[in-house]
């Protein structure tokens, strides 16, 4: 077992990019916010830390010392090697259970350098095709770097803060509400619910006995939604009730609810700092293609047969 612990503030692991304009609205900072669409009545939205950079992983990984965790043969194992492997591993490890991450990291890299160490020795290291694959990845790493590191100053606050107030300007602020729901199989079952609510009995403690949505073992909670959020007959109720009010029965779907509302407002929007570094991060991307079209333009490539007359180069397959 390894000892030492992936002991950090962010999250090193790079997330999915946040898709605006939902980026701004409190509640809905979740990428992949599509999948909560109108069919998704027991599912809830759940707030997303923003992707940490590049230079946040960094700073993060300088936290804490760069340990040894382990030798193979003599050749140490740092606690920055497990830092690179997450971050080149990326989306991969969405799959790993934070608590067992670290440990899967570092016994994938002893096992590496296991089986290059056995490479060696037999000699892999002169075969023509590992010698290109070799070359290929260490083009890739420095080829990366350089974009990453050019393109890091590339958008200035003022710019992410003037994309943040455009994009807030064009978003329509709507009414959400915040509730809870009991899901049941049939009208008698939630009538039933209804006369245990009205007996005294908690909300909260009721969806977590006998709800049989994803949202029961959280009492029932739904957080904040817009209307289109939901399915239609759900929001209809949900929408129609005053914080405190319990709906009767509602059919959908997915089966009988009993929705409680909790709390009515507007739509509240996330504050520019909140999604700053989410923003530059966007801007970066989009302004990685030009240039590398700009890198491109200074270079002297030509590709093999292009100059012939009527000829397609011979990297293309020939009709």
């Amino acid at each position: 077992m390894i000892g030492l612990k992936l002991d950090r503030a962010p999250n090193l692991v790079t997330l999915p990019r946040l898709t605006l304009p939902s980026l701004f609205f409190v509640g809905f900072v979740v990428a992949g916010l599509a999948a909560f669409g109108a069919n998704a009545v027991a599912q809830e939205p759940e707030a997303a830390p923003v992707p940490a950079t590049e230079a946040a992983s960094e700073a993060a990984a300088e936290q804490v010392e760069d340990a040894v965790i382990a030798t193979v043969n003599g050749e140490e194992v740092r606690y920055s090697d497990v830092v690179l492997a997450e971050r080149d591993l990326g989306s991969q490890l969405s799959g790993v259970p934070e608590e067992v991450k670290f440990e899967y990291l570092a016994n994938l890299i002893v096992d590496r350098k296991a089986l290059a160490a056995a490479a060696r020795v037999d000699g892999l290291e002169e075969d023509p095709e590992v010698k290109r694959q070799m070359a290929y990845y260490a083009e890739k790493v420095l080829a990366d770097v350089y974009l990453n590191r050019s393109l890091m100053d590339a958008v200035s606050d003022e710019e992410a803060k003037a994309y943040y107030d455009k994009q807030i300007s064009e978003v329509e602020v709507q009414e959400e509400v915040s509730a809870r729901h009991i899901l049941v199989e049939t009208e008698e079952a939630a009538l039933a619910v209804i006369e245990r609510i009205n007996g005294g009995e908690d909300f909260v403690e009721l969806a977590k006995e006998v709800s049989t949505g994803p949202s029961g073992k959280d009492g029932g909670d739904l957080g904040y939604f817009v209307k289109d959020r939901m399915v239609p007959e759900f929001s209809t109720a949900a929408f129609a009730l005053d914080p405190g009010q319990v709906s009767a029965p509602v059919k959908s779907d997915f089966g009988w609810h009993v929705i409680k509302v909790e709390d009515r407002r507007q739509q509240q929007l996330v504050a520019f700092d909140d999604v700053k570094e989410s923003i530059k991060g966007q801007l970066r991307d989009e302004k990685a293609a030009p240039f590398i079209d700009s890198v491109r333009q200074k270079a002297d490539i030509k590709f093999t047969g292009e100059d012939e007359a009527g000829a397609r180069p011979q990297i293309v397959p020939q009709q």
